[in-house]
């Protein structure tokens, strides 16, 4: 009797802890939240570059949260609503926040409607992915329309790679012209019918040698000083973007 109350007990015990265990996804996504405040409010302080590395922070606790949602059970509608409302912070409002005082706040109304553009298209494509989730035919293999998250993280990229970039590979982000056409194109991906590859289907031992590989590049252009976050999510982008076009004029020409 004593030995059978102990297991009762013990089971009780890990079942409870298990169920405690949902809290865990809700601070990654109340920290991807917090994380967006903070780029705000570093943005106020004219402190460009913290603030795009809190978006870099945001976009790394966001990676995790539905992840471990997933792992732990505790997926369920609210957290999806609630991750969306965060990624609005952090992925939609604070780039757009930065941004303007970065260099948009130079180019008067044209500047100001790029950014509400960014914003808006960035806050269609969060309610598109919820829609697409809550209907059920979500293909997890790939994205319909590039994620606020990879668009917040090339945002942030641009703002802290700024002067190499502008002064040896993309000389054209020296004219406003050209910042401006570049934080379009972004705005546009986001709400665009491109495919982007989610990498979720892929297996563990080629998800291994490409982390090995990546591991490698990351280190040799650290030591050259070469922005390799972003070229890497530029090369993901233009890959990406050259597949679909060459699928549409394959299926209009077969046709």
């Amino acid at each position: 009797m004593g030995l059978t109350f102990k297991a009762l007990t013990l089971k009780n015990l890990k079942n409870k802890g298990k169920a405690n265990l949902f809290v865990i996804p809700y601070f990654f996504t109340f920290a991807n939240a917090i994380f967006g405040l903070f780029s705000v409010i570093k943005t106020l302080e004219a402190d460009f570059i913290s603030a795009a590395y809190f978006i870099m922070l945001a976009g790394i606790t966001d990676m995790f949260d539905g992840r471990l949602a997933r792992a732990f059970g505790s997926s369920s509608y609210l957290g999806m609503e609630l991750d969306s409302l965060c990624d609005a912070v952090s992925f939609c409002f604070a780039p757009a926040i930065l941004l303007y005082s970065w260099r948009f706040n130079q180019f008067g109304f044209l500047g100001i409607a790029i950014l509400a553009v960014y914003l808006c298209f960035g806050l269609l494509r969060l309610a598109k992915f919820n829609t697409i989730t809550a209907s059920k035919t979500k293909d997890i293999g790939s994205f319909i329309g590039l994620p606020t998250t990879l668009a917040a993280f090339l945002v942030a990229q641009l703002v802290i790679n700024y002067s190499w970039l502008s002064n040896r590979l993309f000389l054209f982000l020296k004219n406003p012209v050209g910042i401006i056409f570049f934080v379009t194109i972004v705005a546009y991906l986001m709400i665009s019918p491109i495919r982007f590859l989610s990498f979720k289907r892929v297996g563990f031992r080629l998800s291994l040698f490409g982390g090995i590989l990546l591991s490698i590049f990351f280190l040799f252009s650290w030591v050259q000083g070469i922005p390799f976050f972003f070229l890497l999510l530029f090369s993901y982008l233009l890959s990406c973007t050259i597949y679909y076009l060459y699928e549409l004029l394959y299926t209009r020409l077969s046709e």
